[in-house]
């Protein structure tokens, strides 16, 4: 079962469209735009066991985030490392490193089960989100070079093409890419990790609420972004952060966790 619900992952980004199937060369430019803010980035050097782990974590990931392994899965190493074709211990280390972002959670009996997101976790996620990516804003815009100016009006687009395929999983991976390139530009790593951590469970909220979006004020909330990049203004960015963020996301949020619509039931 869990091997057929790890192969959708790669069926689905197949599947998935060109508006949201970034190709590497754009990616490795977005890396070059920012690398010189970024040394921990630049300057690091991997090892074919760590990229093996990432890679296992990425995919464990990527499960959870497009609902393969649903909420209140259980998750056994074992089972894990023969759909993955990895090491148990492998599998326990990528487990353990999702427990301490959210998407896992561990039992007192040591069983690691799908983390099933409630209401008030879910808007505990979106404001923390919002609050450490506005945090990022004032430095970020007065630093802002033409080239990371340009990479940052493409995630823009991004987020804007997610809105209007109506697709919630891709829309909160938008703001994720988004929030992380700000802080990325603004030089703070620290920032970065915990704002990608957020973004992945952002993806998971937002992918699970996505039937009951109110796509127009998200779109325009999504516009305001768009037109006060290229000026440049922190405080206008901050204003229209907030908007998303303490205006149109809670109310979605509130809609998806209503009595008669769980979010943790969601798909």
């Amino acid at each position: 079962m869990l091997r057929v619900a790890l192969r959708r992952i790669s069926q689905r980004r197949d599947r998935s469209g060109p508006a949201f199937r970034r190709d590497r060369s754009r990616e490795r430019r977005g890396d070059a735009m920012i690398e010189k803010k970024d040394d921990v980035r630049a300057g690091s050097a991997t090892s074919v066991a760590g990229d093996r782990h990432r890679g296992l974590q990425g995919r464990l990931t990527d499960a959870i985030v497009s609902g393969a392994l649903a909420p209140g899965t259980r998750l056994d190493e074992r089972d894990l490392a023969v759909a993955l074709d990895a090491q148990a211990a492998e599998v326990l280390r990528a487990l353990d490193r999702l427990a301490a972002i959210g998407l896992v959670a561990v039992r007192r009996d040591g069983t690691r089960w799908v983390t099933a997101l409630d209401g008030d976790r879910a808007r505990d996620v979106v404001a923390l989100f919002g609050d450490v990516w506005i945090g990022s804003v004032r430095r970020t815009m007065t630093v802002l070079h033409a080239d990371d100016l340009a990479y940052l009006d493409e995630l823009v687009d991004d987020v804007a093409l997610a809105v209007r395929w109506r697709d919630g999983a891709a829309f909160g991976r938008g703001l994720r890419a988004l929030a992380v390139a700000f802080a990325r530009i603004e030089g703070n790593t620290e920032r970065a990790e915990l704002v990608g951590n957020l973004g992945t469970l952002l993806a998971c909220v937002a992918r699970r609420a996505g039937s009951v979006f109110d796509w127009s004020d998200v779109r325009a909330a999504v516009a305001g972004i768009a037109v006060v990049l290229p000026g440049r203004d922190a405080a206008a960015m901050r204003a229209a952060l907030m908007t998303l963020f303490d205006d149109v996301l809670p109310g979605i949020v509130d809609r998806a966790v209503a009595p008669t619509r769980p979010l943790a039931a969601a798909s």
